[in-house]
């Protein structure tokens, strides 16, 4: 907008020796804010305005007062072809206009310059909110506090907000933010995000860029650009764009990580970004003189995307593929005016290179999977014939899974579990299926080792170290185990003078015989297991803390049998074969048998199976064995439910605090029973542990056993 265009015409001017009541006079026939002030040369040399004569006062009237004693002498004049935004930085309301011949041609008030401006910007910015309405894609900005400011009306359909609902609201009470948040503190480019959305008709899919927008180096806002994609896997976002208007609006379209082209509806590129230079390597500064036929005659596109939205008057998407083989896809959205026409084509060029190697990646990596799922499957069941298991449950196959995980590498692993699980036998299996499977494999039980013995059959000793010894000297277990796998069963019953010496070697790798001087170097892998809580011990002071996460490098919980039941009846078949063999019979089970067998609760677990079908077979002189005639307890005990009530109760009238003691033992032991340490039971209980550890001394010391 020049100062022409919005300039009073007016030639006149008054001299300074003429009175102020003659230039009011012509100010108000002329109906201007002021007038020029000019000497016999005709040259200006100030203004005067109705603010300096209505400030000089009735003595104007008098006739007496001068031009030159109240204009005003600093002046500005414009010329007819400046800006008029330059009048609105300068420091005065009234401003001559000249030619360029320095003529007076008229005047401009700042107040005109200022409604002139406020006009051309509610244009701009209804044009800007128009073309953003236009795009097929959500765009969605903020700004540094997270307030949105921009919010398009694809937004609306993608978000089921109102824009009247998401403007000048923080973002995290609109949407679920998927990052746009993160992007103010990184300042990062983030492109090709996919995400999910629920609604009542179905899941979304959304792929989505996300830019921050920069002004002055510093990022003052960030603005995601969101493409539904539910209907076309692995394609990129559609990004319909703007013509820059204004300053924010630049920002954003060179903040897009997508090629972006405006033209007008005969093609005149009037608007490109730098990305599409990026991806054509056509500068941004020669392709703004050019036309989308130029592009097709450089060999850039081989048709007219303008062309295809102008005769479909609507979105329209092209694949492209360049010299360089890349794929290029490209949707153009017409931008229509207030009558329907379109004044604009907003074009959007996406490299698909990159999501298309993703695709392939992802492809690669599916396949993979489902051979190593297949190579797990196939090692899973020859672990399972090597070392003789029956495995039916989940819970075991799961055990068995992470065992033969554990088996391609050499990191100490701790089997926990109740007496009789099974633990020797996950931890051969661990062994026969490692790079130690050639080596040793030794079992030591800890606690049938007497104290003053430890040492010795551990470390072993030197020839005459102690009396008695033998004269040869002794290797110990670790020396045995040399090259293969040391197995400490029943680790927790170790006395605590011990721990320390085992630590050492742990941590050393070397052990010094009884007797000896000379350090001995080993390469031991170690498995250890134990029926008991480690992490009460430890609480307890008997059981070393660096032992202890020495040791719980991988723990494997090998759950009971109670707990995994559809191992019962393949157990039970599998040891009646065995013992069928040994002994050299045959007998039959009736269902009675098994259905007795699936009730009884198993506190022997895998061991108390093998010793109950012995004993059936061998002592019962029927053919068929009817049913269990050996001491079991055959009522189903029901374990303590986690999460549901528990039937706690107290026999007959006894005082308040007897009774409440009673309820804490029945419960807190219960839930022992079940979960194994206070820590677990404090947790299921809702309490802190140090609570069950105080309730559970004190209960000991009134004498009622958990």
């Amino acid at each position: 907008m020049l100062v022409k265009n919005i300039m009073t015409l007016n030639n006149i001017s008054v001299q300074p020796g003429q009175t102020a009541l003659e230039a009011w006079e012509i100010i108000i026939q002329t109906r201007l804010t002021g007038i020029p002030v000019t000497d016999p040369k005709g040259s200006i040399i100030g203004v005067l305005s109705r603010e300096e004569i209505i400030n000089a006062g009735p003595r104007v009237l008098e006739g007496n007062v001068k031009v030159r004693d109240i204009m005003q002498q600093e002046i500005f004049i414009l010329k007819e072809d400046a800006p008029a935004s330059d009048a609105w930085t300068m420091p005065a309301n009234v401003f001559p206009v000249v030619d360029d011949n320095g003529r007076i041609t008229g005047m401009l008030e700042r107040s005109e310059v200022g409604h002139t401006l406020f006009k051309v910007a509610s244009q701009i910015f209804q044009q800007a909110e128009t073309i953003m309405d236009a795009a097929h894609n959500g765009i969605i900005a903020i700004d540094k506090n997270g307030i949105i400011s921009t919010f398009n009306i694809a937004a609306e359909r993608i978000t089921r907000r109102k824009k009247s609902e998401a403007l000048g609201r923080h973002l995290s009470d609109v949407i679920i933010p998927h990052g746009l948040l993160d992007i103010l503190e990184n300042g990062n480019y983030q492109s090709h995000y996919k995400f999910s959305l629920g609604y009542s008709s179905g899941t979304h899919t959304y792929l989505t860029n996300r830019s921050p927008i920069i002004e002055n180096g510093q990022v003052v806002g960030a603005i995601g650009v969101f493409q539904d994609i539910s209907e076309i896997e692995f394609i990129s976002e559609e990004l319909s764009s703007v013509k820059q208007l204004n300053k924010e609006l630049e920002t954003i379209i060179e903040s897009s990580y997508d090629g972006i082209i405006i033209t007008d509806p005969s093609g005149q590129i009037i608007r490109a970004n730098h990305a599409h230079e990026r991806i054509t390597g056509i500068p941004t500064a020669s392709i703004q003189k050019m036309t989308m036929a130029d592009l097709i005659a450089k060999g850039v596109y081989s048709q007219s995307i303008v062309d295809a939205v102008i005769e479909q008057n609507g979105a329209v998407t092209l694949s492209e593929l360049t010299a360089d083989n890349n794929q290029l896809l490209i949707t153009g959205n017409p931008v229509h005016n207030q009558q329907g026409e379109i004044i604009r084509v907003v074009i959007n060029i996406r490299d698909m290179s990159d999501l298309n190697n993703l695709k392939n990646q992802l492809e690669q990596s599916i396949a993979l999977s489902e051979r190593y799922h297949g190579e797990l499957t196939q090692l899973r069941s020859r672990l399972i014939d090597q070392v003789g298991l029956v495995v039916k449950s989940t819970k075991m196959k799961k055990v068995l899974g992470m065992a033969l995980r554990m088996a391609q590498v050499n990191s100490t692993v701790l089997l926990l579990g109740e007496s009789g699980v099974g633990k020797e036998v996950v931890a051969k299996a661990i062994h026969k299926n490692s790079k130690r499977s050639s080596g040793p494999f030794i079992t030591v039980n800890c606690g049938a080792i007497p104290e003053n013995l430890l040492e010795s059959e551990m470390f072993g000793y030197e020839k005459g170290a102690f009396t008695g010894a033998n004269r040869e000297g002794k290797p110990g277990m670790f020396e045995l185990a040399d090259n293969g796998t040391l197995f400490l069963d029943e680790i927790a019953d170790l006395p605590l003078h011990f721990q320390v010496k085992l630590l050492r070697a742990l941590q050393e790798r070397e052990i010094t015989r009884i007797g000896g001087t000379r350090p001995r170097q080993i390469d031991v892998r170690i498995i250890a297991a134990t029926n008991k809580q480690l992490e009460e011990l430890v609480q307890d002071g008997k059981f070393r803390e660096d032992l202890y996460f020495r040791l719980n490098v991988v723990p494997i919980h090998i759950p009971p049998l109670r707990e995994r039941k559809d191992d019962i009846i393949p157990l039970v078949y599998n040891f009646k074969k065995s013992f069928e063999k040994v002994y050299g019979m045959e007998k039959e089970f009736s269902p009675r048998v098994f259905k007795e067998l699936m009730e009884y609760q198993w506190p022997g677990n895998v061991r108390e199976v093998k010793n109950v079908v012995e004993r059936l077979l061998v002592t019962s002189s029927e053919q068929v064995i009817k049913s269990v005639d050996i001491p079991l307890n055959i009522t189903p005990a029901t374990p303590p439910q986690r999460h549901g009530p528990h039937q706690v109760t107290v026999q007959g009238i006894i005082p308040l605090k007897a009774a409440q003691l009673e309820m804490e033992r029945q419960l807190i032991g219960a839930a022992l029973k079940e979960l194994g340490s206070t820590y677990k039971v404090a947790k299921a209980l809702h309490v802190d542990q140090s609570t069950i550890v105080r309730k559970v001394n004190r209960l000991r010391e009134n004498g009622l056993s958990l």
